[in-house]
C-alpha cells in the first residue's frame, strides 16, 4: 500500500515537520551552526551527525539503542549519496530534476522512495515501511541545500571584488 507523506520546512532554521493524512507524524530538526540534526517519524528516534572537515559522511545511530544503524556517503558533486544500512543493503539518493526539485532513494530493485519540494514544502510517496529511508532522503536533500549555500556566500564576495576590481 502507498504511504504518502507531506512536509514543511522552516525557511530560518531549516528545520522540517512531516505529516501524514494531515498530522504531524515527525520532524527533522538540525542542531544551530552545525549540519546534525535529530529526527522522530512513526516512533523512530534517529542522530545524524557529520564526519569529517568536508563533512563526506553521516553517522546514522538510533538514539533508542545507540546502535549505528546506517553511514551515508556523499559524492563530490552534490548529486548522489549511498546510504549503507548495518544490514548491509545499499540505497542510493539521487536527484531526478535539474533543479534538484525531484530525487529519490532507490536500491534499484525493490524500493523507490519519491520526493517532490516547492519552495518549503514537499511530499513523498513510497511503497516502502522504511522511517530510516524516508527520513534520510530528507537529511541529504537539506545536507545538499546548505552545502550550496555556503558555496553561495564564499563565492559572492570573491565575484563582486572581482565586478568591482574590473568597473572601478
Amino acid at each position: 500500500m502507498a504511504k504518502f507523506i507531506n512536509w514543511k520546512r522552516d525557511w530560518l532554521n531549516g528545520n522540517l515537520q512531516l505529516f501524514v493524512d494531515g498530522i504531524q507524524k515527525g520532524a527533522l530538526t538540525f542542531e544551530m551552526w552545525k549540519s546534525n540534526a535529530y529526527t522522530l517519524f512513526e516512533d523512530k528516534d534517529y542522530a545524524f551527525e557529520n564526519k569529517g572537515f568536508w563533512q563526506r559522511t553521516t553517522t546514522v545511530t538510533d538514539r533508542k539503542t545507540n546502535e549505528v544503524v546506517a553511514i551515508i556517503t556523499y559524492d563530490g558533486w552534490k548529486s548522489k549519496a549511498i546510504i549503507s544500512l548495518k544490514s548491509g543493503e545499499q540505497y542510493e539518493w539521487k536527484a531526478t530534476s535539474s533543479w534538484r526539485s525531484e530525487w529519490t532513494v532507490s536500491n534499484n530493485k525493490d524500493t523507490h522512495i519519491y520526493y517532490q519540494a516547492s519552495s518549503n514544502t514537499g511530499a513523498i510517496s513510497t511503497e516502502a515501511d522504511n522511517s530510516l529511508l524516508i527520513v534520510s532522503g530528507l537529511f541529504i536533500k537539506q545536507i545538499y541545500n546548505k552545502k550550496t549555500a555556503v558555496m553561495v556566500a564564499c563565492l559572492v564576495p570573491v565575484i563582486t571584488a572581482t565586478l568591482t576590481r574590473h568597473h572601478g
